[in-house]
């Protein structure tokens, strides 16, 4: 998926499937810092979007997964799914479709 998700479904799909990109990576390289913030980050994002939930601001504050893929991990193709998961969350609003 090359393309922001347009609903909470596809969202929670590529941030699925990032989340076991970063799990393979970091068993590769366990000494990894960056990998460890980023899989830390998205655990955090899992927990908070379960059912549906859009992050509060403060919650969304508190995510820099996006800019660390772009400084540190550009060089693995998970590194664009994290630029997607980062720009919608930081535009996710109460007009975002539940469901495709």
């Amino acid at each position: 998926m090359h393309r922001l998700p347009k609903s909470f479904e596809e969202f929670d799909a590529l941030l699925t499937k990032a989340r076991a990109e970063l799990d393979e990576h970091a068993k590769e390289d366990p000494s990894d810092n960056a990998i460890t913030v980023v899989q830390r980050q998205l655990e955090a994002l899992h927990g908070w979007t379960r059912g549906g939930r859009r992050p509060a601001q403060s919650e969304k504050d508190q995510l820099n997964f996006g800019h660390i893929a772009s400084r540190a991990l550009d060089f693995y193709p998970v590194a664009r799914d994290l630029y997607n998961l980062s720009t919608f969350v930081i535009y996710w609003d109460e007009s975002t479709p539940m469901t495709s």
